[in-house]
């Protein structure tokens, strides 16, 4: 015996099998993402050249750091299987012991930190042979919005603050749990080179210095 499809019915199965087909590989890739990034950080001593008014010549001193915290997130995009683009918030800061600036300058311990936008490009590897496991490596194009330096001594704060442009550094590997969750552990080195700092919060003077902070981060993301 011989079935028939009638032509009618053919078509229509024709159709919704097209319409069905598409839709569902929309579904599976998932171009954009989001992340909100947890990390240690840590920065290199750093010379500060002091200048006020009515003091001729600069006051140079190295300021000595040790280590903080950085959170922020950002928001990308994949362009295809290797490449992807990103954009970012970020704050970071590492604390500094007692410190006299120079002489009638501001003293205490404080912190030296930054808020920063950017736009970073980044490539990916299959270094590990699994398609969760990914390493990257990346620049950025980095605004730092505001770096400032303060000093605290007896319940007064007083501070320098400027910003500037920059540019960081990025690596690391990227797991996938499933279609959407993963998670990230990575290496950034950020440098903002000649910062100058204008004295607020009764602070008198400029401060000009570098900002570069290396931090170990561990970001949480989900595609969408």
């Amino acid at each position: 015996m011989t079935y028939c499809i009638k032509p009618t019915l053919l078509t229509a199965l024709l159709a919704l099998g097209a319409a069905v087909a598409p839709g569902a590989a929309v579904a599976e890739k998932r171009d954009w993402y989001a992340t909100g990034t947890l990390g240690f950080v840590t920065q290199s001593d750093q010379q500060l050249a002091y200048t006020r008014p009515g003091v001729a010549g600069v006051a140079n001193s190295k300021l000595p750091l040790d280590t903080g915290i950085l959170t922020g997130g950002a928001i990308g995009r994949y362009l295809n299987d290797d490449w992807r683009i990103e954009a970012e918030f970020m704050y970071q800061s590492v604390d500094h012991p007692v410190f006299t600036l120079a002489a009638g300058g501001p003293t205490g311990d404080g912190n030296y930190a930054s808020t920063s936008v950017a736009v970073n490009a980044l490539r990916e590897f299959d270094l590990f042979g699994s398609s969760s496991a990914r390493t990257y490596a990346g620049l950025g194009a980095v605004y730092a919005t505001e770096v400032d330096v303060d000093f605290e001594s007896g319940g007064v704060e007083r501070g320098f603050s400027g910003s500037g442009a920059g540019v960081q550094a990025l690596l690391g590997a990227r797991y996938a749990f499933g279609e959407r969750a993963f998670v990230d552990a990575g290496v950034r080195y950020l440098l903002v080179s000649g910062v100058e700092m204008d004295g607020e919060e009764g602070a008198v003077g400029r401060v000009k210095a570098d900002y570069e902070p290396l931090a170990v981060t561990v970001s949480f993301g989900w595609k969408f």
